[in-house]
């Protein structure tokens, strides 16, 4: 996959903004309180945090292997 032009990027960004801002105005019109669509924001951003995600998947291989050992005995 070719990597993606400043421009490229930044006009991907524009159309996410204005895409995520209609939603989030959306949710606050079905009377979701600021709170709760923060809330909400942050989790999705926690959930793309590629730290966390790297973690998550450290976790899940170390469950695994001890799954594995367990089963052997």
């Amino acid at each position: 996959m070719d990597l993606l032009k400043p421009d490229e990027k930044k006009e991907l960004f524009e159309v996410a903004y204005q895409d995520i801002s209609a939603i989030l105005a959306s949710l606050r019109d079905k009377g979701l309180s600021d709170l709760e669509i923060f809330e909400f924001g942050k989790s999705l951003i926690n959930h793309f945090d590629p730290i966390k995600m790297e973690d998550l998947k450290k976790d899940s291989d170390y469950q695994d292997a001890l799954f594995r050992e367990a089963n052997d005995l």
